[in-house]
């Protein structure tokens, strides 16, 4: 037998001052979520690899060091001296919202086909990632008539790869 709960909500209470703190704090974490996701746009294959390696792959690329002095895409050019956790946090969300479009896209792709097997004609375009820092994305016509091409993931879903990455195919 289910057991009766309720749920509590009390507004917090804190001085007028730190709203702005909220907001700053709010902004600045888009932003470096964006800068992520487009780290990620550019470097494809970490989608392929765990969590853990991920975040890993993606500090090396963005992230100054004593053992890695230059970055491939410092994040310092965006916002200085960001704290680790913070950064871990943005770049978790970024993660999570490559793998949403890439499973979006993916199922839109099927969904292309078929009614390309069907013979029907196909209105319905991908759904571009929405989230912490990512705006809607646009479209962009490629060479040909109507053909549409996304800010990343090749027709195989593979990725691009291609030069300057760090990572092998």
């Amino acid at each position: 037998m289910a057991k009766a709960t309720k749920t509590i909500t009390q507004a917090m209470q804190y001085p007028s001052r730190y709203a702005a703190w909220f907001t700053t704090t709010q902004a600045l974490f888009n932003t470096v979520a964006s800068f992520y996701f487009e780290v990620i746009t550019a470097h494809e294959q970490v989608l392929l690899l765990s969590s853990h390696k991920a975040l890993h792959a993606l500090e090396t690329l963005t992230h100054a060091t004593e053992e890695n002095p230059d970055p491939v895409m410092p994040l310092d050019v965006i916002a200085p001296q960001v704290p680790a956790l913070f950064r871990r946090a943005a770049i978790h969300a970024a993660l999570g919202s490559a793998h949403a479009f890439e499973t979006s896209l993916q199922k839109w792709r099927a969904r292309k086909e078929k009614a390309a097997l069907k013979k029907k004609r196909f209105t319905e375009h991908p759904r571009f990632p929405r989230g912490p820092g990512i705006g809607r994305r646009r479209s962009t016509r490629a060479s040909g008539k109507g053909a549409l091409r996304p800010p990343f993931f090749s027709s195989s879903g593979q990725g691009r790869g291609g030069s300057g990455s760090t990572f092998g195919s």
